[in-house]
């Protein structure tokens, strides 16, 4: 599979994980010859406030090797890792959203827009 399609699928687990309080939204450019796939988390009703918690690039024609760029692989003056495979790719996209990082955003994001909600429900 492709990231692309890797992604799209983490996508749309997170709407299901949260009841839609949470989203994400796949950025897709073309940089210098190579794509660039951006993941980020929105809150919908913090007025779409996002956070982006991943960059992949990968060669226009060839999808893999990918580069990962996100703060759990934040080493020294490297923020990335490489994934030969569809599977590596997996795998390295799980650690991101299972990272202390991605969690503490994703928690953060939840309480705000509950807080949000349970305001607009109080005004109504």
């Amino acid at each position: 599979m492709s990231p692309l399609t890797i992604l799209k699928g983490q996508v749309e687990a997170l709407i299901l994980l949260t009841g839609g309080v949470l989203v994400a939204q796949i950025v897709e450019e073309l940089e210098e010859g190579n794509v660039s796939l951006s993941l980020d988390l929105i809150a919908p009703a913090l007025k779409g406030s996002r956070h982006r918690i991943l960059k992949v690039t990968h060669g226009h024609d060839m999808p893999y090797p990918a580069k990962l760029e996100a703060e759990i692989f934040r080493s020294g003056s490297y923020s990335w890792s490489w994934a030969p495979t569809d599977e590596a790719f997996t795998d390295r996209v799980a650690q991101v959203l299972r990272s202390p990082q991605v969690s503490s955003i994703a928690q953060s994001l939840i309480a705000r827009a509950n807080e949000a909600l349970a305001a607009e429900a109080d005004v109504q």
